[in-house]
Parts: structure tokens; sequence; C-alpha cells
């Protein structure tokens, strides 16, 4: 039998960091080949070799990598230049089609005017009324009757006469047709089941009339064994695993969380509306995610066939769309499943391969039926004692069932394929239905855009948690991922757009085919204007952060996003220095100057500071934990105590008080900031022995490298005078954030705006005072990065009255939120650079004295 061959494709993206120019450059350096012939080297799919081995393809990919040129591998002949050059010749003539047929279009409605026919134009729904939707909350919207005025406020939004998706005999046909070709897989797994089970009853009744014929031998109890034995290997390997794949690999499925509808009545009764209008089936839930997947969740055939399936919105897409865009996603989703044939033939085509997906990662990670139980170990892959040698013995049987699961894969992609292209057709004339045919290819685009900024984020998300931080809202990371995409990567996406989409993914972005067959069917906008979903969901940004937290590990904790989406490729290996120096707790902001003052802490050696600190890993973490928590509730009731000083009436829960009384506030600030003093005591003398550990191996050091060590502390230390300011700069960034979230932004708070508009303005002035007024800051270039970053926003700006205008006003807010956020996250940044250079020769040192590391095995390594 032939070893198997591969092909290396492009993924269309760099590594981080990576300009794309430099990338180029280096590729054709290493190819011999001009800098214009290596641009299709950055085009998604593009196959730059074929038939490769597994260790050609190994090398390959390595060197690649080490270019900068992000690649993926597939069996060989999967993709083929040939055609993707095609469909990009078909995308440009397309998009130049459009822009030459515009006028002859206009011209052509012109005829139609004057001829006398009109069609009939969509209402706009006033913004008031879209607002007052939005704001207002709605109760009982489970069962608001059709004439309820937020009911109505809502059908505002759509557009007048039948919205409804047609359901023609011709498409029905077709997907009662491909029901044998989509249920040949499944069926093969029941056919399975029942032959387990016949085997094993057939088995024990056979034994049992030997035992009533007195001729139970050893012969007919070796048949017996070996008969349930088989049988149950096979139930253990292919079946069970695959009815119960879902739970099998839990770990491997996005963490969501279900939404009540009493913190999004709003939003039920925005898709029971959507549902309404254009004949789609109504949702019976929806769980949120902190992605931008949105799609639709059917555990068993029985519930997708009861037409009410769980709708999977992730905040991603909440926060990056706009309403409509929203609404043409979830219309997608929902439309796969409006009747029962449709509900079925989707079921069936595309829970399949998501099974079967799921299943071969189970085997992939030594998951095994016996190791789906209830305690955590168990669930990560482990067994009860007793039954770990069987365990082993199926998880080992278990990768050879691998190539099986290919196979079948492979097969219901050809005998279901007619199937899914049929569905998504269907799913995309739901979307345009919603935002119309001529809006489909920017939709399209956009939607690819949302896709290429989650990857990134996720990514991003994944290298913090090595350093023990995540982003502290994932949702907004990726809009501000999306909003500053570079113009290559968005002309590389357009490219991308010429490969064809995969039809057994659900939530993957229309290629040019799909745009081009949406655009044929002229289908007017259902909802013709924009509006936001923000407000119909209560406490939107309290859920984003509940979601940002479900995406990573326990241990990690919330960081400011311009931190993390900021970094440059020395800021990465920092972090990931001072993660295994600090053991995954680097300092929330400077190490202390000075050792501990107490005697016994400062007689200690090396050893011994790292031993002590090992015992005090999870105390350090808890102290971080509880740290943040009560700077972020203290600078929430800051915020609220203000209002109520000046006579704003506000809710007090949205401040975490308990009444809505300026005495009784401030009460609660002084107590929140005695127990954040206490804590921050705890917390510097853990950090102290620290500074002691890097002193005892900076005086292990030889002459030249104590020299040189010394004076990057020395380096390090100037910056102790910045830690007041910085502070301030995170608190401030923090009460404008929670203002722009949590209040009308309304005239009777424009005081308490403009007062910490001002004190934030202050606090960049003091940072810049006193980044100019120290030489070694300056010498060591934070000047020049803050100016940088910064663009000479925050030097001798004059403090001016914040805008009437409600936008405007909201402009200016966000644009001080991000001018505090970037200082802090810049001062951060150069922090943590010069500290890893020397926390890494400490390291070195530590390692050639042989000093234990410090890791704390099975809680934090």
């Amino acid at each position: 039998m032939s070893a198997q061959l591969f092909q290396v494709v492009s993924a269309g993206k760099t590594l981080r960091d990576k300009p794309p120019a430099e990338v180029l450059e280096a590729a054709a350096k290493a190819f011999s080949i001009p800098v214009p012939r290596a641009r299709p080297l950055l085009v998604k799919g593009w196959v730059i070799k074929d038939g490769l081995s597994s260790q050609q393809v190994v090398e390959y990919r390595s060197r690649l990598q080490r270019i900068g040129l992000r690649v993926e591998v597939f069996p060989a002949g999967k993709y083929n230049n040939k055609a993707l050059l095609a469909r990009m010749e078909y995308a440009r003539k397309r998009r130049a089609g459009g822009a030459l047929n515009a006028p002859a279009a206009t011209g052509q409605a012109e005829d139609t005017a004057r001829a006398g026919i009109q069609k009939k134009p969509v209402p706009a729904a006033s913004p008031a009324a879209v607002t007052a939707a939005s704001a207002r909350p709605i109760k009982g919207a489970a069962s608001s009757p059709p004439s309820s005025r937020a009911r109505q406020q809502l059908e505002a939004l759509f557009a007048g006469g039948d919205n409804r998706v047609p359901d023609p005999l011709s498409a029905r046909t077709g997907l009662l047709l491909g029901l044998p070709g989509v249920a040949l897989v499944p069926a093969f797994f029941v056919l399975l089941l029942a032959l387990c089970v016949y085997s094993a009853g057939s088995a024990a009744w056979r034994f049992g009339e030997a035992i009533l014929v007195a001729q139970a031998g050893p012969g007919a109890v070796v048949g017996l064994v070996a008969s349930l034995t088989l049988s149950g290997l096979v139930a253990a390997l292919l079946v069970w695993p695959f009815f119960s794949a879902r739970r099998l690999a839990a770990d491997a499925q996005p963490v969501t969380r279900a939404l009540s509808r009493a913190e999004g009545q709003g939003l039920y009764l925005l898709l029971d509306v959507l549902a309404d209008k254009l004949a789609l089936p109504r949702v019976s839930g929806i769980r949120i995610a902190a992605g931008s997947t949105v799609r639709v969740d059917s555990e068993g055939l029985a519930e997708s066939l009861q037409q009410s399936p769980v709708l999977v919105l992730g905040l991603g897409a909440a926060y990056s769309l706009s309403g409509n865009e929203l609404l043409a996603l979830v219309a997608r989703q929902l439309g796969t499943h409006r009747g029962r044939i449709r509900a079925l033939a989707a079921w069936l085509a595309l829970e399949t391969p998501r099974r079967l997906q799921w299943l071969q990662w189970a085997l992939e990670n030594d998951r095994t039926v016996l190791s789906h139980g209830s305690s955590r170990s168990v669930q990560r892959g482990g067994a009860p004692a007793a039954l770990k040698p069987l365990h082993k013995l199926l998880a080992l049987c278990g990768r050879g069932v691998i190539p099986i699961l290919d196979r079948l894969e492979a097969l219901h992609q050809v005998v279901g394929g007619p199937v899914a292209r049929l569905l998504v057709r269907e799913a995309d004339r739901c979307a345009a239905q919603v935002i119309g045919s001529d809006a489909f290819a920017p939709f399209a685009e956009k939607w690819q855009q949302l896709v290429h900024a989650d990857l990134l984020v996720s990514e991003v998300n994944r290298e913090a948690a090595i350093a023990g931080q995540r982003l502290e809202n994932y949702p907004r990371a990726i809009v501000w991922t999306m909003r500053n995409l570079d113009r290559e990567t968005v002309s590389n996406l357009e490219l991308a757009m010429a490969q064809p989409s995969d039809y057994w993914d659900s939530t993957s972005p229309a290629d040019n085919d799909r745009v081009a067959l949406v655009e044929d069917l002229g289908l007017a906008p259902a909802v013709g204007n924009e509006f936001s979903v923000h407000k119909l969901v209560e406490d939107l940004h309290g859920l984003a952060a509940e979601a940002s937290a479900s995406v990573s590990a326990e241990d990690t904790r919330p960081v400011d996003n311009q931190q993390l989406l900021c970094v440059t490729e020395d800021a990465e290996r920092a972090l990931q220095v001072m993660g295994e120096y600090f053991n995954r707790i680097p300092p929330r902001r400077f190490l202390p100057a000075d050792v501990p003052g107490d005697q016994t802490l400062a007689a200690m050696g090396l050893q011994e500071c790292v031993d002590w600190l090992r015992n005090k890993l999870v105390e350090l973490r808890e102290l971080t934990r509880n740290l943040d928590e009560l700077s972020s509730r203290a600078t929430m009731v800051e915020l609220g105590a203000e209002l109520m000083r000046q006579a704003v009436k506000v809710p007090p829960g949205d401040f975490r008080l308990e009444v809505a009384d300026a005495a009784a506030a401030d009460a609660t600030l002084r107590d929140l900031r005695a127990r954040r003093d206490a804590a921050l005591r705890q917390y510097h003398q853990i950090q102290g022995v620290f500074v002691l550990r890097m002193k005892r191996a900076i005086g292990s050091m030889g002459s030249d490298d104590r020299t040189w060590a010394q004076a990057a502390l020395g380096e390090t230390q100037a910056f102790d005078s910045l830690a007041p300011h910085v502070d301030k700069l995170d608190e401030f960034a923090m009460i404008l954030g929670y203002a722009m979230d949590r209040l009308s932004l309304e005239p009777a708070q424009r005081e308490v705006l403009q007062k910490f508009y001002d004190l934030a303005q202050r606090a960049l002035d003091a940072v810049s005072q006193q980044v100019q007024g120290n030489e070694v800051l300056v010498n060591i270039g934070l000047e020049s990065a803050l100016q940088a970053r910064l663009a000479g926003s925050m030097a001798n700006r004059q403090v001016e009255p914040l805008p009437r205008e409600r936008q405007a006003l909201v402009d200016r807010l966000q644009e001080m939120e991000l001018c505090c956020k970037t200082a802090s996250a810049t001062v951060s940044d150069q922090y943590r650079k010069h500290l890893a250079r020397l926390l890494q020769q400490c390291l070195e040192t530590e390692k050639s004295l042989g000093v234990k590391p410090l890791r704390l095995v099975g809680e934090l390594s």
C-alpha cells in the first residue's frame, strides 16, 4: 500500500507581528523567485507544494513558518490553484460588472418610474421608535400580545407586506430525494447498535439453552465471553461514543451560558417578531458565547423536529454587527430548521459530521466511555483506578478506529453533498430576506472579517494564558481587531472569498458563488434601517465579562484588552519569561523597591526564597483576584457615590450599592479602600520576597553580569514613581467605561462626567511630566514610546467642556478612555520588557546553581 501524500496550502495569514511585505521578501529569497511571483503565497487556499510525504511536509511547513507564513496541511489533490485562479478572475469580473451596471440599473429604474410602475418602498422606522424599543425593558415578553406597544415598535423595523420566506415544492422535493444519502452514515451506526444487541442477546440465549440441557461446558462459556467481548468492544469504540459524542467531547465545544428571558426580554421579543414576519421557527432559548458564532444547537433529533431550536449567540457578533446584520445571521440558522422535512435533513446532514469530528477528537485525546464521569480528573481524560487498564486498552484500540471515521466522514460528504448545498442556499436566501440581495456582498465581506478577527483574538487570548492573563472583554476585543485590520489583510480576505466555502459548517462565511446566487434573487430588505440590539439585553457588559472568563483558564486574571492586543513580539517574549519566573502570576503593576522588613525573611537565601514562594502561590493568586475585584467594585461605587452627591437618580444596584444614599455610598467606598489597602500589604510582602530572590540571584552572578544586572535593576526601579499615576489612569478609564455602559448620558449627569474627564486628563499630564522629569525613563525610550502610541494627544492638552450632542459626547469619552488605557499599557509594556531581560538572566543563574524551580505541581504548573 502506497504512503499517503499531502499538500501544503497557504492559510492567507502571517504569523503574529510579521509584516506581509517582510514575509514576501523572505519567501521570494527562500524560493529564488521575484517578489511579485511570491504574492499568491498570501492568498488563502493557494497550494504551495503538492505530493509531499509526511516527512517532507513537516520539513516544508517548518521552513515556511520560520519565514513567517502560516500554512495548513491537507491530503494531496484537495485544492487546485487553477480553480482558485478562475474564481478570483470571476470575482474581479463580478465586481467590475457591478460597477459598470450601476448606471444601467439606475436608468432602468427611471424607465420603470416613467412607465408608472413603482416598487413598493420600505417604510423606515423612526429612530425614536427604535431607541424606545431598545431602551425600554419589555415585561412579559413570552406572553406579549401582538398589540403590545413594545412589539409594535419592534415590528416597525420591518417592511410592510409579506416578508415570509417562500417554501417551494421543488426545494422540499430535493430534500426528500436527498434524505437517503444523508441518512446512510447514521443508519450504519444504528445497524451496528442492532448487531451488537443481537449478537450479545443471541449468545446469552444460546448459553441459557445450554444450561437447560446441561451442556454448558467450557466451550459454551468461552463462546459467550468471546461474543460479549466483541460486541462490547464494538459498542464501546464506535456505537456508544457516536451517540454520546457531544458529552464525550464536551471540552472541545465552546462554553455557552443560558440567557434567561428576564435578562434578554427585548431580544427574545425581537426574535419572536422575526420568526412571525419571515415564517421561521421560534427559538425556545438563547445561549450566549464569547466568540462570533451564531448557530442553532439541537442536541437530539426530537428537539429539531419539535421546531423549537436553541440559538447560540456569540456576543462578538452582537457587538460587531448592526442589528439587521445580526438578524440576517440568525435568520440563516433558523431557516435551515423551518418545517419538519428541512429540520430532519439539516440534523442528518450537519449533525453527523459534527459527531464524527467530536468522536475523532475524543479518540485522539484518549477519551473513552470509561473516562466520562463526574469528577474533574475523569472528565479530563482519566478513569477510575479500577478501570484504568480497560481504559488504556480502549484508548489504544481507538487509535485504529480514527481512519474508519475519516472514511465515514468522506462518504457522508459525497452522498450528502446535494442536501448540504441546498441547505446552504436556503439559509443564504433567509439572510438575504432580512438585508436584501444588494447588501449581501458587503455583508459577506464583513462576515469574513468578523470570523478572521475572532480567530486572531482567540490566539491572543491563548498566548496570554501562558502568562496567567486573559482578555478583559473578549467580544470587544473582536470589535477592535475587526476595525483595525490592515488593508492587505482585508484584501486577502476578499480574495479568500474566491475559495469555496465549507457547506458542512453552517457558520462558514459566504463565498463568491453564494453571493452571486443571492444577488440573482433580487430580494428587497425586510429590515431597511440599521439598529442596535445592545439595549435589548440587560447588563450586556456584565454578560460579556462573564463570557470572557468562561473561555479562559480559571487561574488567569483579566487584563485590559489594549494591553494584550497591542503587544509587540518583544512584549510577548517578556510575558513568557515573567510567566516562568512568577509561575503565571505576574505582578499587578510594579515590583516593590525594597525587600521585606521582617528579619527572618530578609535573611533567606536563594533556594529558601523559592521554597517560601512556592508555599505562597495559592495565597498570592487569591490575593490577586481579591485585589482585582476590590478595585473594580471600588471604581463602580466611586462613580455611583459621585452621582448621588450630585442628586442624580440612578439604580444603586448598577453600581454595586444597596441603597441610593450618598452617605452610605461613601461609607461603602471607605470600607472597600480599607480592605484593598490591607490586601495590598499582604500582597507587597510576597512580592518583596520575589525582589529578594532576584537580588540573591544577582549576587551569585559573575562580576560583569552582576554589574549589568544591577544597572538593569536600577532602570526597572525608576518606574516606581509612575505607579500611583498609572493606577489613576486605570481607575479613570474604568470609570469612563462604566459611565458609557451604564448611564444614559443625559444633561443631569454631565457635571459628573466632566469631573472625571478632567481628572483623567490631569492623570495623563502627571504621567507625561513624571516621565519627562526622569532621565532614566527618557533614556530607556519611555517618552518616545508614549508619544508614538498616543500621537501627541496627551501632551499639553487643554481641558475643554464636554460637548452637548450625545454622539459627540460618547466619542470624546471613548477617546479619553482609550488614551488612558493606551498610556497605561505602554508604561506596563516597557516595564515588562526591561524586567524580563533581568529575570531571564536570573533564571539562567538559578539553573546553573541547581536551584529547584518555582512550580506548584497539579495547581499552577
